[in-house]
This record gives C-alpha cells, structure tokens and sequence, in this order.
C-alpha cells in the first residue's frame, strides 16, 4: 500500500506542485485585490469542486467525445459541455447550501451565499474548463509526438532489419553458390581414390570411404530436411569417429552406444554431429578407464540423447558455447515445450548434456 502511495505521488508530483501553486496564488490575489485574505477552509472547500471538474472534463468528457468514431457525438460536444455545466451548477449549488448551513458563522463571517453567485459559478466553470482543455490537447499533442517518434524507430529498426536479411540473404546465396561444386564429381573422385588405394594403403582407403560416406550423405537432400532418421545420423557419426581415429596417434577413449529401437526415429539433422565435435574438441580422451560416452535410447515414447567427458585441461564450459546455443535454437524450434536440454559441468569436471524428446 505505501508503495502504491510513493508511486502515485511520485507520477503525479508536477500535479500536486502546480495545484499547491494556483491555491497560493488565488489567495495572493484575494488579499491584494480585497485587502482581505479568504478562510483557509472556504478555499479548501471551493477547490474540492475545481480539481475533479478539470480532470473530469479533460481526461473523461474530451477524451471520450473527441476521440470516438462516432461523427454525432464529436459535432454535439457543445451539448455535452451545457449537461456538463448543469450537473456542476446543480452539485455547486447544494453543497454550498449544506456547507454555509453548518459552518463555523465566525469563519464565513462577510460571506453571504445567494442566487447571484450563479454567475460566478459560470465564470468559474468556464475559467477552469478552458484551462482543462489546453490541458487536454497539451496532453494530446504530447502522446502523438511520441506515437510519431515510437513510429519513426520502429521504421528504422524495420529498415536496419531488413538490411540485416538482405545481407543474410547475399551471405546465403554466396554459401549455396559455394556449396554447388559438383557433388558428383566429387563423390566420384572420392570413389576414385578409394579404389586406387585399396590394396596399396588398405587403412588409408578405408579413410576415403568415411569421408565418402560423410561428404555424401552432407551434400544430400536427406540432411538439408527437417527430420532424419537417426540411423543416418548415426552411421554419419560412426562415419566421423573412424575418420577421426585414423588421424591421430593415440586412439580417442570414446563409447558410442544406442538402442535398436532409436534407429527409426526421426530427428533434426546434425546435432549428433555438434555435440560429437564438442566431446573430440573439448574433451580429455587419453584414459581408457574415463571414456567419454555417448548413449542414445528410445523407450516409452522419450527419446534421449547423453553425452559426458572430462573436461579436457585449460578448458571451460564457455568454450562449448556456440554449438550448444544453437542446438538449443533448433531444439526449441523444432519441438516447442516437449524438448528438454541440459548441459553442465559436475564437481569431478565431467561435462555433461542430455537432451529428452517425446516423440
């Protein structure tokens, strides 16, 4: 409650400040015009009607009428300032009775309330209903400015952003334009190499033939869908570890293992891939008896995918940023709230992530 109070003060602080300014100064001008400085009381009491009549005319009579769709009730404004007009008077008029009735006489002492003052409650009316209205069309013009200049970067924004796609479009035909090297000629020549070398570097050959299958399988049409069965990302894995293997001097200390009942099962493409090359790049792989692993079941309509290494020696979890990030873009993208994707390093630096899908 006392912050709904400090909001409300605060938000409406030039309000109360210039209200504190006019009530100062009509009893300035009473005193110097009349010599005679009013009761405190009976301006209290007079601007108890002021206040509520200026914000009820701008803020509920204009705002209502003037910006309706309704032609009738804009051109009949005039009409709804008199009812307006009448209802003050009619209000005005009965409390004053009421309030001179049971004052302290001592207090109104000079004041006498009759129907003359008729007139200068009109004049009344109208001084602070002209007031209301700059106040309103101040108000107004304020909040179209502001519509105008929210419009004016929105605009800007729109065209930096379509800036953005077109350089994304030209960075997308460039990389496609790249990507159209004849994948038949160079499937071909893999085929090519892989029988020259057969019999001569039989291991060498064999690494052709992965590289074959991973460069084929890239450069189908399969892998550029939405979904793969994951028998085909997973010889695409196999396909990369051996590779791999064949590069390095000491053999990578990984376990590959799934169920026959994932192999059917369609998934998005290449993520098996990331999360593989985070494991080759990030991992330690150098203890047979710390594997890292990577293991893929499917049971009860839940597909899971997890991964652990240890982390290699000056490296960190920052360092698997990106390729995580954009898994979890695509994850979400692909399945909404039926993903679940976690990574993270335990106490024993082993990295690890898990993906759960219901599919």
């Amino acid at each position: 409650m006392r912050d709904h109070l400090l909001n409300f003060l605060n938000k409406y602080k030039y309000h109360f400040l210039i209200w504190l300014a006019y009530f100062n100064y009509e009893i300035a001008a009473s005193w110097l015009v009349f010599d005679k400085v009013p009761a405190i009381e009976i301006n209290l009491y007079i601007f108890i009607f002021y206040i509520p009549l200026f914000y009820f005319h701008a803020n509920v009579l204009l705002k209502y009428i003037l910006e309706s769709s309704n032609k009738v009730l804009r051109y009949s404004l005039a009409f709804w300032v008199l009812i307006e007009l009448m209802l003050y008077v009619s209000i005005k008029y009965q409390c004053d009775l009421i309030f001179f009735k049971y004052a302290d006489p001592s207090v109104l002492d000079g004041y006498n309330f009759n129907l003359t003052n008729l007139s200068n409650m009109i004049y009344r009316f109208i001084y602070f209903t002209c007031y209301s209205t700059g106040y309103y069309f101040l108000i107004r013009t304020r909040n179209q400015r502001q519509l105008v200049e929210e419009m004016e970067q929105q605009e800007l924004k729109d065209q930096i952003r379509e800036k953005e796609i077109k350089n994304e479009l030209v960075l997308t035909q460039n990389a496609f334009l790249r990507s159209q090297i004849n994948p038949d000629f160079l499937i071909s020549t893999l085929d090519y190499l892989y029988h020259k070398t057969l019999s001569s570097a039989p291991k060498a050959a064999e690494s052709i033939l992965s590289l074959s299958d991973i460069m084929q399988y890239a450069l189908s049409k399969e892998a550029s869908t939405g979904f793969v069965k994951l028998d085909k990302e997973i010889s695409l894995i196999e396909n990369f570890l051996l590779l791999h293997q064949a590069r390095q001097v000491q053999k990578a200390q990984l376990k590959f293992s799934y169920n026959h009942e994932s192999l059917s099962i369609k998934f998005i493409p290449l993520v098996l891939m990331t999360l593989t090359e985070n494991i080759l790049k990030h991992g330690r792989l150098d203890d047979p008896k710390k594997p890292a692993e990577i293991k893929i079941t499917y049971e009860n309509s839940m597909l899971r995918i997890q991964t652990s290494n240890r982390q290699a020696i000056n490296s960190n979890i920052p360092s698997h940023g990106i390729g995580l990030k954009n898994i979890k873009e695509r994850l979400l993208l692909a399945y909404g709230n039926k993903v679940i994707f976690n990574y993270h390093l335990d106490s024993k630096f082993y990295f690890h992530t898990v993906i759960e899908v219901q599919i």
